[in-house]
C-alpha cells in the first residue's frame, strides 16, 4: 500500500472532516453542536475550509491511498501564537450568532481546563484518526512517523498527546508506537513520546 502524507486541502473537506469529527466525536458533537452531529459536521466543515486555527486544513495533514484520504492528524505548538488563536476563534464568530458562538467557548473551555497545552519543547498532536476500512494498514504509524520528524524539524525533544480514557483503541494503539503515559487529568491521559536525535 502505497500512503503518503501531506498538507490538508480545502477540497479534502468531504473526506477528511468525517474522519476528523471521528477522532473524537462524543467530545466534539457536545461542544460543537449541543449534541447534534450534523451541525457538528457542518461547522467542522466551514472551519476546515477557513483553512487556518484549530480546524483548518493548513494545520491538518491527511494520509492518501490511492488519492482516497484515509487519515487525518494535527499538531499545535508553541509557535502558532496569536494568529493562530484569532483563525480558530473566528471559524467560531463566522458559523454561529452571538449567543451559540458564547456557548460553543464556554463548552470548549470546560474541556479545556482540564488539558495542558504542549511546552516549547513538545510538539503537540490531535485529531488522529484512520478510516474504518483502511485500519490495520500503517497509515496511524505512518501519520506518526511523519510528525515525528516534523517534531524534529521544528527541534522538539517529545511528541505530545491527549487521548480519553474510554478510548482504549486509541490507548493501545499509542501505547503500541512507543508512547507512554505522562499523566492523567479528568478524562484524560497524557501520553509522551521522546525524541532522540
Amino acid at each position: 500500500m502505497d500512503i503518503k502524507i501531506r498538507q490538508g486541502l480545502v477540497s479534502d473537506a468531504g473526506q477528511a472532516v468525517p474522519l476528523l469529527l471521528s477522532a473524537a466525536e462524543d467530545l466534539l458533537v457536545s461542544v460543537f453542536g449541543n449534541g447534534d452531529t450534523s451541525h457538528t459536521l457542518d461547522f467542522l466543515t466551514h472551519a476546515w475550509k477557513g483553512k487556518y486555527g484549530q480546524y483548518g486544513c493548513n494545520n491538518h495533514w491527511v494520509a492518501v491511498v490511492d488519492d482516497v484520504v484515509v487519515g487525518v492528524i494535527t499538531a499545535w505548538h508553541t509557535k502558532l501564537g496569536p494568529v493562530f488563536d484569532r483563525a480558530s476563534l473566528d471559524s467560531i464568530t463566522t458559523f454561529y450568532n452571538l449567543d451559540d458562538a458564547m456557548a460553543v467557548l464556554m463548552r470548549n473551555q470546560a474541556v479545556a481546563v482540564g488539558l495542558t497545552p504542549p511546552s516549547a519543547t513538545e510538539l503537540m498532536l490531535g485529531h488522529v484518526a484512520v478510516d474504518s476500512i483502511a485500519r490495520r494498514g500503517g497509515i496511524g504509524k505512518a501519520m506518526i512517523a511523519h510528525m515525528r520528524d516534523y517534531a524534529i524539524e521544528l527541534k522538539k525533544q517529545a511528541l505530545v498527546l491527549d487521548v480519553q480514557i474510554s478510548n482504549v483503541a486509541a490507548i493501545r494503539f499509542y501505547q503500541n508506537v512507543n508512547f507512554k503515559e505522562q499523566s492523567v487529568n479528568g478524562t484524560f491521559v497524557r501520553f509522551v513520546h521522546a525524541l532522540s536525535a
